[in-house]
């Protein structure tokens, strides 16, 4: 069961979904307030967010997944465990965090007003009306581009920035800013001593918004779980290195015996 980060949608896991299913059922879902799923009419707790899950795997009649979680996903896979211990064969946590992170909630808020001066001066500079498309040409492509350009790794081959640009573009993200309250405040803490099946923790060298450190101290966390740091990658590690996260997770679940 892949479960996405935030602000993206099931389509983010492009580059998985092949692999893994050669071998696994194979589900990826919109998590609430993403893409096709229901959008937040209001802060839906990371609880919320989990029982979401259990009600989408009883409805699939699935007793016992692995979750596959990336950032808001990973920690949507954790709660879910320790809300059920023993529904879940093995977690794989990607560029994620179990403890709160000061600088995180920091940084989403900056995102977000950076978000909303964008929109402000979309609407209040001069632009000249296109008749060929028969709108307003939007100045928000480039800001996007550039922040975009900034979270990914240096290597990170030109057709997966511009796939990640186009798809922010065409899937307006309405839910951003509740998005944003229902991560920010979780915390697992000391529970993540609970977790007690294989979990497999992946974490891109680079990566700024959930650094290795934060990583690390996750692994230290959870009793039976192994680190894996990528080199060369960012938060974007599914994306940036497709073929290694996915080499990773199928020896890590040939391992397990799964």
């Amino acid at each position: 069961m892949l479960l996405h980060s935030a602000w993206a949608t099931n389509e983010w896991w492009r580059w998985q979904i092949p692999s893994l299913s050669r071998k696994y059922r194979t589900y990826a879902v919109d998590v609430r307030g993403h893409g096709q799923s229901t959008p937040l009419e209001q802060v839906h707790t990371i609880e919320g967010f989990s029982k979401d899950l259990e009600i989408f795997l009883d409805k699939l009649g699935i007793e016992a997944p692995v979750l596959v979680g990336w950032s808001l996903g990973g920690i949507i896979s954790m709660q879910y465990c320790l809300d059920h211990p023993s529904h879940i064969k093995a977690l794989v946590l990607i560029a994620t965090q179990g403890h709160k992170n000061p600088r995180l909630k920091l940084r989403f808020i900056l995102y977000f007003l950076q978000a909303q001066l964008s929109l402000l001066m979309d609407f209040t500079q001069p632009r000249k009306f296109d008749r060929s498309t028969r709108q307003f040409p939007s100045h928000n492509g480039e800001l996007l581009e550039r922040q975009v350009r900034n979270m990914l790794s240096p290597d990170t081959p030109g057709q997966v920035m511009e796939w990640i640009v186009a798809d922010i573009n065409n899937n307006p993200r309405t839910n951003y800013w509740e998005i944003i309250r229902s991560v920010w405040n979780w915390e697992a803490g000391e529970k993540l001593k609970q977790i007690n099946v294989p979990a497999l923790i992946l974490v891109g060298d680079r990566d700024s918004l959930t650094p290795p450190q934060i990583s690390h101290r996750l692994h230290m966390a959870i009793p039976n779980s192994k680190l894996v740091i990528v080199k060369n990658a960012s938060h974007y590690v599914v994306l940036e290195q497709p073929e290694f996260v996915n080499t990773e997770i199928l020896n890590f679940l040939k391992e397990i015996g799964y």
